[in-house]
């Protein structure tokens, strides 16, 4: 989907700048100039409901003219106000005003209005001025040399596309990354953006433009779809999953007789890990039966190829073997076993060992297969995931790659950059307006990535920014996103409780269900007089946290069956009224109205916690299009978050060093 949105109405701009609102909320004095008292006063009644626009049009040029013939007293009567109010009103005045789809004009275009005329309202010419975002560019692609369709195999000589150029509504920053990409058709480029500043509004874009000359690949099908949607039946567009990309590449090197054989594409395995060790014939090692040490070989494996290393190293064991401090000789010989046998025909027949898009990456990169040059510029969105193999291979694609990505996505590590590429950024935002700038561009800072470039959102956009004392306040519409886990389980059977129509993010419903047979079986065991030690200790962090109330909804009777029971009642993302989803699974999604319960921004407590509680909050902002409500000491939480966050990992540091053989430090 393009993340260009729509917006439902035209916003209606006026005539005030945010820094002679502020003036006037702190000492209660009205602007100097008739036209911002005009915008002033028709501030003060779309604060409460907005009237049509026709009449608000009306009343501005109206109350310019009355300031401007009174000189005054006029103005001091009807814009009387209480003095002592400081910059968080300002932003409740800028969030009341966005929700009635009502903003302020930017200040490059009142500076201009005001020096040409300070006593007459421009009307329509005016609004006009204040829509800048988007604006008509005309981007021309040259003739390449490898015509729409053909094969690199062709031996009929070099075939040329025509030159074609393309029309649209474009931000300065996206004209600019579109004649960079079209007259470098064999260059690899890395498009840094941040979220909401239209990456798929590009790649629309190109699809359209000149199809069938670019791959286009994305981590999921969903993504995949919502273009394909968007283009003709008959475009021939290359569109794909990461795993199909990768299944292609195998396939493609099978064909040309570089893989010996074998096509290592993605499959699961229909093993347990005990049958699957025993199928290896993989011995114990020590005190570790054949299944864990084949649960260690696969942990570590899975390190190394997001990794650049070229072999295994101890390094990639120390999260399996902990502090003990083991001999990793051993399970390194065991692991390289196991990677071979991982792409071993006879091994894997019927499905041994699972092989992922990392894994045939890694394999790949380690032959140097080359990509086909039949795929044209391949476009990588969410190319902030990609693993060192992945660049490694897709850096030397001879027809060029576009490698789209937003460094503070990616919820845990560093991106790593390509060797050489040439970068370009955006930092424009189509999808939120001005009012949210202070906030995200306050996370981007909390993040570990060094001085980011500031976000700057859109003029034409309204995006209501909303403080919220209790939670009961936020609307009961949009999207619910959750720091916490339990906090989500507990609310999503409130809401069902309430006949309310819920929808449950699945990859947040995944990890419920991946985690919520723990507390389960710790009450069921306590409640029966067994064991209480994984009960209390659940319920003590609970209380650290202040989630007094999660303990209390298992031993109230969450049980299994209830669980079975609240699934059934959840209803699918187009039926529902609320989506319920953990910030950090957010990416990819945008709503007109998102609430961030308070756990978005008070977390870190876990230790096991690997993603940065900072970037999953920057995702979880940038998902509001209209509405964004939050806590008031929202990021005041956040930045206790972010300490936690690196306290765990500068233990989780010291763990490997010492599991690595390393003397801890003298005090």
């Amino acid at each position: 989907m393009s993340d260009t949105p729509s917006p439902t109405s035209s916003p209606l701009f006026l005539p005030l700048r945010e820094q002679s609102l502020l003036r006037h909320l702190s000492d209660g004095t009205p602007p100097d100039t008739p036209l911002e008292q005009a915008g002033l006063l028709v501030a003060m009644l779309c604060r409460r409901q907005r009237p049509p626009a026709t009449q608000l049009q009306r009343l501005l040029h109206d109350a310019c003219a009355l300031f401007a013939a009174d000189d005054g007293p006029a103005a001091q009567a009807q814009l009387a106000a209480s003095a002592g109010q400081d910059a968080r009103a300002l932003e409740a005045w800028l969030g009341l005003l966005a929700a009635q789809d009502v903003l302020l004009a930017p200040d490059e275009v009142m500076e201009a209005v005001l020096a040409a005329s300070p006593d007459a309202y421009p009307g329509a010419d005016f609004q006009a001025a204040c829509r800048i975002t988007l604006e008509e560019h005309t981007i021309h692609f040259p003739a390449t040399s490898l015509a729409e369709g053909d094969d690199e195999d062709a031996d009929d000589g070099e075939q040329t596309s025509h030159a074609t150029q393309h029309n649209g509504l474009f931000t300065s920053e996206q004209a600019r990354v579109l004649r960079a990409i079209a007259a470098n058709p064999d260059e690899l480029i890395d498009l840094q953006a941040y979220a909401g500043t239209g990456k798929g509004h590009l790649v629309l874009a190109l699809l359209q433009a000149r199809p069938g000359r670019y791959t286009y690949v994305a981590p999921t099908r969903g993504q995949v779809e919502a273009f394909r949607a968007r283009l003709p039946a008959d475009a021939g567009t290359r569109l794909l999953t990461q795993i199909e990309f990768a299944n292609a590449i195998a396939r493609h090197a099978a064909a040309n007789g570089l893989t010996g054989g074998f096509v290592p594409t993605y499959r699961q395995s229909t093993l347990t890990l005990r049958e699957a060790a025993a199928r290896l014939g993989l011995p114990a090692i020590g005190a570790r039966r054949p299944d864990q040490v084949l649960m260690i070989a696969l942990d570590a494996i899975n390190r190394w190829c997001a990794s650049s290393a070229p072999s295994l190293q101890a390094w990639h064991f120390q999260r399996s073997l902990g502090a003990a401090q083991l001999e990793a000789t051993p399970f390194i010989a065991a692991a390289e076993f196991v990677w071979r046998c991982m792409f071993d025909p006879v091994v894997q027949k019927g499905g041994c060992l699972r092989l992922d898009a990392g894994h045939i990456g890694k394999w790949l990169a380690l032959r140097a297969v080359p990509l086909p040059v039949s795929l044209g510029m391949v476009l990588v969105d969410e190319a902030h995931d990609l693993s060192p193999a992945w660049k490694q291979l897709l850096a030397t694609h001879a027809p060029g790659v576009v490698s789209l990505g937003d460094p503070h996505q990616r919820l845990s590590g560093r991106v790593q950059r390509w060797s050489s590429a040439k970068t370009l950024e955006m930092h424009q935002s189509v999808r939120q307006g001005r009012q949210v700038d202070a906030l995200v561009n306050q996370s981007l800072a909390l993040d570990d990535l060094g001085e980011p470039a500031p976000f700057v959102g859109a003029s034409d956009r309204a995006t209501g920014l909303r403080r919220y004392d209790d939670w009961s306040a936020v609307p009961s519409t949009g999207a619910r996103l959750y720091g916490s886990l339990w906090r989500m389980l507990l609310e999503a059977n409130e809401l069902v409780a309430r006949g309310a129509r819920v929808h449950l993010h699945p990859a947040s419903r995944q990890a419920l269900l991946k985690e919520v047979d723990g507390p389960i079986d710790a009450w069921r065991s306590a409640a029966a007089g067994g064991p209480g030690q994984r009960w209390e200790s659940f319920v003590q962090v609970c209380a650290k946290r202040g989630q007094a109330d999660i303990p209390a909804l298992f031993a109230g009777g969450f049980d299994a069956a209830a669980l079975q029971r609240l699934l059934g009642q959840l209803v699918d993302a187009d039926e529902a009224s609320v989506v319920l989803c953990l910030a950090q699974h957010a990416k990819n999604l945008q709503f007109a109205t998102v609430s961030m319960a308070p756990c978005c921004f008070d977390s870190g407590h876990d230790a096991r916690a690997l993603h940065s509680p900072v970037r999953a909050a920057y995702v979880a902002i940038t998902r509001a299009q209209q509405q964004l409500w939050l806590p008031g000491d929202a990021m005041e939480q956040l930045q206790l978050s972010a300490q936690r966050h690196d306290r765990a990992v500068d233990e989780r540091r010291r763990q490997r060093r010492l599991a690595s053989g390393y003397p801890p430090p003298r005090r």
